[in-house]
């Protein structure tokens, strides 16, 4: 029996597909009201196996605040790819499609001065703070939003010592070999509605071994000094991670944070007894984390 989410919207998106590099995209796309004033366009990176579907509360909540937001199913994932194909994407596929997809909503701008942003969680959290270091339209992009970045795994979710030992050599000789992530739902959400909704329609979260390994390659790269030393002096920076988020490691996020130059418009939130999903967490959480995003989105 499906399972309907735990939330009733206000707005409804617009859903739709676009082509690129051998690929047919999902695109979902939250407009805010013609009764709201409009303050500016979000382009949205999801986590890992993730789908638009659990974002509806924080993309219907968001648009009523006057923004637009753009979703889409990353190569690999969702409806983008469905059946054998989830998981079969890379680095350079990852960051080609962002690229297609940020420069396709830039052309929506309705004058040089509206506001713009680069949103992802987790996994998506790690490729904007990634984007804002090394993307091809990173001078573009007002502000990056990054919840629970996946820079460490928390050593609860880390694999083994063997299975990352052979990581490289098991990406080199079998890189769409399937994996099943094996995540704990209860590190997901604190929120009963949602983690029941996960658990019934995402009964198993599967990548490939080269998603595995191009993942965490990335979020390495992130506790480097001479790589976020480059991060772009004129976007605006908002970090948020939950103190009990046993996914990915709020100790690697901090690192990060620590190497971003103080020049920067940078500010970093832990979110007490968060778990790893804050835009789906608990009433009370939700709020805050809410609240704390439209406050940056507002100022910036």
């Amino acid at each position: 029996m499906a399972i309907e989410i735990p939330y009733k919207t206000e707005n409804e998106p617009e859903v739709g597909f676009i082509e690129f590099d051998k690929a047919n995209f999902k695109t979902v796309t939250w407009k805010a009201p013609e009764s709201v004033p409009y303050k500016g366009r979000i382009v949205y990176v999801h986590g890992f196996s993730e789908h638009a579907t659990i974002y509806t509360e924080y993309f219907d909540k968001l648009s009523q605040k006057g923004y637009d937001i753009f979703f889409f199913d990353q190569r690999g994932a969702g409806e983008t790819s469905p059946g054998d194909q989830v998981g079969k994407t890379d680095e350079a596929h990852t960051f080609n499609d962002l690229d297609f997809m940020i420069k396709h909503n830039l052309e929506f701008k309705k004058d040089p001065s509206e506001k713009f942003f680069l949103m992802g969680h987790s996994m998506g959290g790690a490729i904007v703070l990634n984007y804002a270091i090394k993307g091809k339209y990173r001078e573009h992009i007002k502000g990056v939003v990054s919840c629970a970045p996946l820079v460490l795994l928390h050593p609860k979710t880390q694999p083994n010592f063997v299975v990352r030992a052979l990581s490289p050599l098991i990406n080199k000789l079998v890189p769409n070999l399937k994996i099943d992530s094996k995540l704990n739902y209860d590190y997901i959400t604190s929120n009963e509605g949602w983690k029941n909704y996960i658990m019934h329609h995402d009964t198993k979260l599967i990548g490939t071994a080269r998603q595995f390994f191009d993942m965490f390659a990335r979020g390495e790269a992130l506790t480097k000094p001479e790589f976020v030393c480059k991060f772009n002096p004129e976007t605006s920076l908002l970090v948020i991670h939950g103190t009990n988020d046993n996914i990915n490691w709020i100790e690697g996020t901090k690192k990060f944070y620590n190497l971003v130059d103080d020049k920067i418009d940078k500010s970093f939130f832990k979110i007490k007894d968060g778990r790893h999903s804050l835009f789906i967490e608990n009433e009370i959480i939700f709020k805050d984390v809410f609240d704390k995003v439209l406050t940056f989105l507002n100022n910036h």
